[in-house]
């Protein structure tokens, strides 16, 4: 089973007052009507796009802005890093912030052969494993000047994902054997930036990373997504919040005389809201899901300089 297939019926971000579906169960006669039981328009696309061949967008923009480069980014973001070791290094312009850009370098553990022909468009190979690192910085380019740095991460990314209080399904990987909560986990792959408006505090926005988890099964597997907030602070940028945003599962069941066989579509995602309130000057956040009654607020916390469940 091609774990891509999973993870593009899932492509779709679900961010600030985007529309998605609420948590489904179906059962479907056979492999080919999995597509007609997938309800979100985007997840349907995504679908099409892959069974059409089609390339994958180009999530974190490895296709490099004028003035960027895969040994600038190395050097600016993870210092004293062997630019072999880079596997993917990406900037897209930030549309809340204009002439700044968003970026990313993510490193193996040794030297890798470069294709310079079809660039990796994720990163791959994380978990339990870590055999890859992968750093985030915001960049400032005025005209033709080099682009400046205004803050990284300060090490590594190894934040995981909280998946103590969510209604999102859990991967089996982090989780307990039934797939349920609660655990947490550091995401298997990093997979594009998501630049919806998240607006922390007037004026000031953080900017989204999607991360993710895909388990196979005999006749079926499981994709798993997750939101991280990176928020600048001085010259530090910072993950200020790690949660589940959604999943699809698919199945196989029973076979039929016909030579097809029955298979389970589970699927589910929530949204995230600015809320008007605040606490210690930062906008409460909400996670709610979509067509669904089930919420989670989440505020700022001074003590950790993250979003807290509340």
């Amino acid at each position: 089973m091609n774990p891509s297939f999973f993870r593009l019926l899932l492509c779709a971000a679900v961010s600030v007052l985007a529309v998605a579906q609420a948590h489904a169960d179906t059962t479907v006669h056979s492999i080919d009507q999995v597509r007609g039981a997938i309800k979100n328009p985007d997840a349907r696309a995504a679908f099409d796009r892959e069974m059409s061949g089609a390339a994958l967008p180009d999530g974190f923009g490895v296709r490099l802005p004028p003035g960027f480069s895969k040994s600038l980014l190395a050097a600016q973001l993870a210092p004293g890093s062997d630019p072999a070791r880079v596997v993917l290094a990406g900037a897209k312009p930030w549309p809340q912030r204009p002439g700044w850009y968003v970026a990313v370098v993510c490193l193996a553990a040794a030297p890798v052969a470069q294709d310079l022909k079809n660039p990796a468009s994720s990163c791959d190979g994380f978990g339990d494993s870590q055999d890859k690192q992968i750093w985030f910085g915001v960049f400032e380019r005025s005209g033709e000047a080099t682009p400046r740095l205004i803050a990284r991460t300060e090490e590594a990314v190894a934040v995981a994902t909280d998946w103590g209080a969510t209604n999102i399904d859990t991967p089996q990987a982090i989780g307990s054997d039934d797939g349920k909560g609660p655990a947490t986990g550091l995401p298997d792959n990093w997979q594009r930036f998501d630049l919806a408006p998240y607006q922390l505090r007037d004026g000031d926005y953080a900017f989204g990373v999607r991360a993710g988890w895909f388990e196979g099964y005999a006749g079926g597997g499981a994709s798993f997504e997750a939101l991280y907030l990176f928020h600048i602070d001085g010259k530090a940028l910072r993950v200020v919040f790690a949660q589940p945003m959604l999943f699809d599962k698919m199945i196989a069941g029973d076979w039929h005389k016909d030579g097809t066989r029955s298979h389970d579509v589970s699927y589910g995602s929530n949204a995230l809201s600015v809320l008007p309130a605040t606490h210690s000057g930062f906008h409460d956040l909400q996670l709610r899901e979509q067509h669904g009654k089930w919420r989670q607020t989440l505020r700022w916390s001074d003590e950790t300089k993250s979003y807290q469940v509340q």
